[in-house]
């Protein structure tokens, strides 16, 4: 009985291993991500001004929506999202966006240490427009602290 512990206990720990890495690597955001953007910005079909910024999963939407609102003027808007993985794990909380021209278009979100984030799936018709006009956005990340 001992000998037969000895043998299945490796193919075990791999597997409670195996299964903790995949969790970690899906995991999305859980807390509140504050961030101030310097700059006016669109999500989904609304032009946001410049601000403080509170962004959060809604609840009950099994991570697949995402609300913001704007700390001074409590102007909120939601946003349906999917995961994104970063190519690194965020030393600080991160918003990404694309610009087209003097236009953003939030774009993705990753919280403070947690290589999984969202990213927004609706292309509005403003950033439609740009596309199909050719025009190729640049993408740049507001740091918070």
């Amino acid at each position: 009985m001992k000998r037969q512990l000895l043998q299945v206990a490796p193919v075990l720990l791999s597997a409670i291993f195996l299964a903790a890495g995949a969790v970690s690597a899906n995991a999305q955001i859980t807390d509140p991500i504050r961030a101030h953007i310097d700059h006016s910005f669109v999500a989904g079909e609304k032009t946001m001004p410049a601000g403080d910024y509170t962004f959060r999963m809604v609840q009950g939407s099994d991570l697949q929506v995402m609300q913001m609102t704007n700390e001074h003027t409590h102007t909120s808007a939601e946003f349906p999202v999917i995961p994104s993985q970063s190519d690194h794990t965020p030393k600080h909380s991160e918003v990404v966006f694309r610009r087209y021209g003097n236009t953003d278009f939030l774009y993705k979100v990753y919280e403070m240490g947690i290589q999984g984030g969202v990213r927004t799936i609706e292309t509005s018709k403003q950033e439609k427009k740009f596309v199909s006009s050719g025009q190729q956005p640049t993408e740049h990340t507001e740091e918070q602290q």
